[in-house]
């Protein structure tokens, strides 16, 4: 590889024969002309070569132009798959030698159809900077006029910008926030696309981190955006209105009921992506949660440090010898015990779960079998409907109005 080939600028060109090659000369020069490469390279037959590359050497030396040139004679003018690779084969070796793709053009002006069409598809797969073409007044035999020469150009970086936002965005309805915004950020996307990117990138680190409970690191992504942008996406009133206060309330309230929704949409994201047991591991939170957050209410204390002054006198004792924990001297209050004492206080949430026990049980046996917990038996879609089922009627019982929450699917 030579290093200094790396700002060097590269024209490749297809030649053909026109009517006797000097009528075509003219729209070749014009477009190395306005290219000003540093090397040129020019790809066609033994005919073309012998009609056109004598008038084409004659514009440039009188123009004084100086550039390197390097002829690629071709024998095949019609098979569009052997040129395409042939061209591909003519660009890769030009990478090898220390040329970097975006400093590449080809022009397709001239040649055969299948010249043309082949350099363009290997100019698109291999990403080269631009692709030129030369149009004008159209004089006899449907040839460009001489001075009537104008250049058109079109990146291939901008078809492949929009391929890979597609990309990331389906990434990002997946969940696979990280793969997203890798892709976005390994790739030099096209100006036009920056901006729809830039805001991709910014929702990806903020919902990657909201799905790993990290509320503190989602907020502070949140700040950082600019709410007028999200009209890209049409989320500007979606987020205002919905996922802006719900995550301030997460990052502020601990064992609410926002935290409860929040957890009963993690697990169905994990269930979309086939991680079953990690589903299940959160609905068995999810209940465990429920039963916490009427404790408090209840008890005015938490699960994990309970004030036994808070429990009605009769069950003190008994709650202190089962439930004291010597490492830290506090009580701590497990699952079922916490639903047991809500039960026997008159709380609904703690009756109900007595009522609805054979149910409940059914989905503490899967949290149990899997090997996320005491188990060795992986968990399948069937489990995790049935457990859903479970959680979330316990959980609508419970508290009324309850929603689980989604993130944002993006169009």
């Amino acid at each position: 590889m030579v290093l200094e080939n790396k700002t060097k600028k590269v024209l490749i060109m297809t030649i053909g024969t026109g009517a006797n090659g000097e009528d075509i000369a003219h729209g070749l020069f014009f477009s190395i002309k306005d290219a000003n490469p540093n090397l040129l390279v020019l790809i066609g037959s033994d005919k073309s070569f012998e009609l056109t590359l004598p008038h084409l050497g004659k514009l440039i030396k009188n123009e004084g132009i100086d550039c390197e040139i390097i002829e690629k004679q071709i024998d095949e003018i019609d098979d569009f798959e052997k040129l395409h690779f042939k061209y591909s084969e003519f660009i890769s070796e030009l990478l090898k030698n220390g040329f970097a793709l975006n400093k590449i053009s080809v022009d397709y002006t001239s040649g055969t159809k299948a010249m043309s069409a082949a350099l363009v598809s290997a100019a698109i797969s291999k990403g080269v900077g631009s692709i030129i073409y030369v149009y004008g007044e159209r004089g006899e035999g449907g040839r460009v006029k001489s001075g009537t020469e104008r250049r058109n150009s079109l990146a291939p970086n901008k078809i492949f910008s929009d391929n890979i936002l597609h990309k990331a965005i389906e990434h990002f309805n997946s969940y696979r926030f990280t793969t997203s915004v890798e892709l976005i950020n390994n790739f030099d996307i096209h100006p036009d696309y920056k901006e729809k990117s830039t805001l991709l990138v910014q929702l990806a680190k903020l919902f990657n981190l909201w799905d790993k409970f990290d509320f503190v690191g989602a907020v502070e992504v949140l700040k950082k955006i600019d709410i007028n942008s999200l009209k890209i996406f049409e989320l500007k009133e979606k987020f205002e209105k919905y996922y802006q206060p719900i995550l301030f309330r997460l990052k502020i309230e601990q064992n609410s009921e926002e935290q409860l929704e929040d957890l009963v949409g993690n697990a169905l994201r994990r269930s979309a992506e086939g991680k079953y047991d990690d589903a299940i591991a959160r609905l068995y939170r999810a209940l465990e949660m429920q039963g916490q957050i009427e404790f408090s209410r209840q008890f005015n204390c938490s699960t994990s440090d309970v004030n036994v002054d808070n429990i009605p006198e009769e069950f003190r004792d008994e709650v202190r010898s089962k439930y004291f924990d010597k490492k830290d001297n506090k009580i701590k209050i497990p699952l079922y015990g916490t639903f047991e004492l809500l039960a026997v206080a008159g709380n609904k949430t703690g009756i109900l779960f007595n009522e609805k026990w054979t149910e409940i049980q059914k989905l503490l046996s899967l949290r149990n079998r899997s090997i996320l917990a005491h188990g060795n038996l992986p968990l399948n879609k069937k489990n995790f409907e049935d457990a859903l089922k479970i959680v979330e009627s316990f959980i609508s019982l419970s508290q009324g109005d309850y929603a689980p929450i989604k993130f944002p699917e993006l169009k």
